[in-house]
């Protein structure tokens, strides 16, 4: 045999030799199908297939193992209002887990649509935890988890219920009241407010707000919430007068950090002490319109304009009652 031709058997079988490798790794790196509920014991990447429905299971996706990647696939994994059970559930009673990401899926019909426990490093991405009987995500013991592009709505409690030392940060969270929440967080649980309290003197919410309260005694939270430049418009409110607002019995600015990035669209505020269920709302100064003279009543206007009436309280009892009631549904929605 040439020496020509020898190296050209060898550059052949090299390449062979190359591709198989190549085929082995990659029929390796592709995820594992799943198209039920079942246990993932193993690390690896896996991915639903098919959606899951009114499933009887305690517990659908049970992730035992670390470095896990389950992808949904924009799949919805639906239950059955069974008493305490979870939709996809990370953890191993054994030992502690980490980088384990839950992303591309839908949960609902569960008594927790998402649940982590003592698990470090964990991502839950484009989620959305709806119609669950108790909590849309609940973080215990969970170090430096990350929430991403997460809606969790009409849930029986709490759209983020965090709590055991868990820190936790978050990045397009929507609630329903919110649709463009940002936090660091540690101990605390969040939700969606149905109406804003009322009370605010010359100053106007501009639609989104945020329920929350404290989990332990180590609680902290720094959050932000985007806004609309439409409704600041329509509230008639001046934008660069935005601040954070905490409802508690009667409306306040929290001390610290606290201001508008008129760029961004997002008020900032470091929020101390929510020992207290609070209602979190960016709130702004109403601009004056000028006065416009109204023409001079008659006698007889004015005794038709000052009827009195028994159908109901007066306005501004009206406006004390609405901050009771909505002070007294986050109080409710806290997880005991």
């Amino acid at each position: 045999m040439t020496a020509g031709r020898t190296v050209g058997v060898c550059v052949v079988v090299f390449a062979l030799l190359a591709a198989g490798v190549a085929g082995t790794a990659s029929a390796q790196s592709a995820p594992t199908p799943i198209d039920s509920c079942r246990t993932i014991a193993d690390d690896g990447e896996y991915v639903l297939t098919a959606d899951i429905a009114n499933s009887s299971q305690s517990t659908c996706i049970q992730i035992l193992s670390s470095d896990v990647t389950f992808d949904g696939g924009g799949h919805t994994i639906g239950g059955a209002n069974a008493n305490d059970s979870v939709g996809v559930k990370v953890n191993n009673s054994l030992t502690s887990l980490s980088n384990v990401t839950v992303r591309n899926v839908s949960t609902t019909g569960w008594t927790t649509g998402v649940q982590y426990l003592d698990v470090a490093n964990g991502s839950i991405e484009d989620v959305t935890a709806n119609g669950n009987d108790r909590h849309g995500i609940r973080l215990r013991a969970a170090n430096d988890a990350r929430v991403e592009n997460v809606t969790a709505t009409d849930n029986g409690r709490w759209s983020l219920y965090t709590v055991g030392n868990t820190t936790v940060t978050g990045t397009g969270f929507a609630t329903g009241s919110t649709d463009n929440a940002s936090f660091t967080a540690s101990d605390v649980a969040l939700t969606g407010v149905g109406s804003p309290p009322g009370g605010l003197d010359n100053r106007s919410t501009v639609g989104q707000r945020l329920g929350a309260v404290a989990t332990g005694d180590n609680s902290s939270l720094r959050l932000g919430i985007g806004y609309d430049e439409a409704n600041v418009t329509r509230a008639n409110v001046t934008e660069n007068s935005l601040r954070m607002w905490r409802f508690e019995g009667n409306w306040s600015q929290p001390d610290g950090v606290n201001f508008v990035n008129i760029e961004q669209d997002r008020v900032v505020a470091e929020v101390e002490n929510v020992d207290n269920a609070s209602v979190l709302a960016p709130v702004g100064d109403v601009q004056t319109p000028t006065p416009t003279p109204t023409p001079t009543a008659t006698a007889t206007e004015a005794a038709a304009n000052t009827t009195s009436s028994s159908n109901g309280p007066g306005f501004g009892i009206g406006l004390a009652l609405v901050a009771v009631l909505a002070s007294a549904f986050v109080l409710l929605r806290r997880d005991q």
